[in-house]
């Protein structure tokens, strides 16, 4: 009787203190084991007993072993989602700044050989527009479209460049794609930063390719 009055003060004695640590978690502690009958002796009582006890210890572990598993399932994924969010946007990011700094400069006037917001020529806007969103690109549009990356008409994105020939072979024009056929550009007709679209026929049968940096 003895052995199980020690059995039960030692196991009273840690459920107490364990509860003030781990989680209760009493549906698994349930499943563990039932109780005891009345048919039983009193021993049997007695490890029946201390069989319930350590029953609700294994719960609490058990609790809170799934739970830190569940946390850190969850912690993973969002993580996981908030990495691939950023790469896939990274692009479409970078164009929209350069369009947003192009536009801050609508209806500057067109200088030749300019290259300041106080009047610049169409390669020298591009440049400073550039140069405004972190990307170093060279002065005129010939070099400039001897660089960058080619892209198909067919998948032109925000802040790709566009490329013209006009009063000389090559490329000789450029502007800023803006999404839905328009361009921006700083032009020699409209003596200023403006907008076009690239179906209007003058630019349609001039169109010679665009940049992407």
């Amino acid at each position: 009787m003895k052995r199980y009055t020690h059995q039960i003060a030692a196991v009273l004695l840690f459920t107490f203190f364990s509860t003030l640590f781990i989680p209760v978690a009493p549906a698994q502690a349930a499943q563990v084991t039932s109780p005891t009958t009345s048919t039983q002796s009193s021993s049997g009582g007695s490890s029946g007993f201390i069989n319930i006890l350590l029953a609700l210890l294994l719960g609490k572990f058990l609790g809170t072993s799934n739970s830190s598993n569940t946390s850190t399932d969850t912690i993973s994924s969002v993580l996981g989602a908030a990495a691939g969010s950023k790469t896939t946007g990274t692009a479409n990011t970078k164009g929209a700044d350069i369009v947003k700094n192009a536009q801050k400069y609508m209806g500057v006037p067109y200088v030749w050989g300019g290259t300041v917001p106080t009047g610049w020529d169409c390669s020298g806007y591009t440049q400073y527009v550039m140069k405004e969103s972190g990307i170093t690109i060279p002065r005129t549009a010939a070099e400039q479209f001897a660089k960058g990356v080619a892209v198909n008409k067919n998948d032109l994105q925000v802040g790709d460049m566009v490329f013209f020939t006009t009063y000389k072979p090559g490329a000789s024009h450029v502007g800023f794609y803006l999404g839905d056929n328009k361009f921006i550009h700083a032009s020699s007709a409209a003596k200023e930063v403006t907008i076009n679209s690239l179906t209007e026929t003058y630019y349609a049968e001039r169109y010679i390719g665009a940049r992407r940096y």
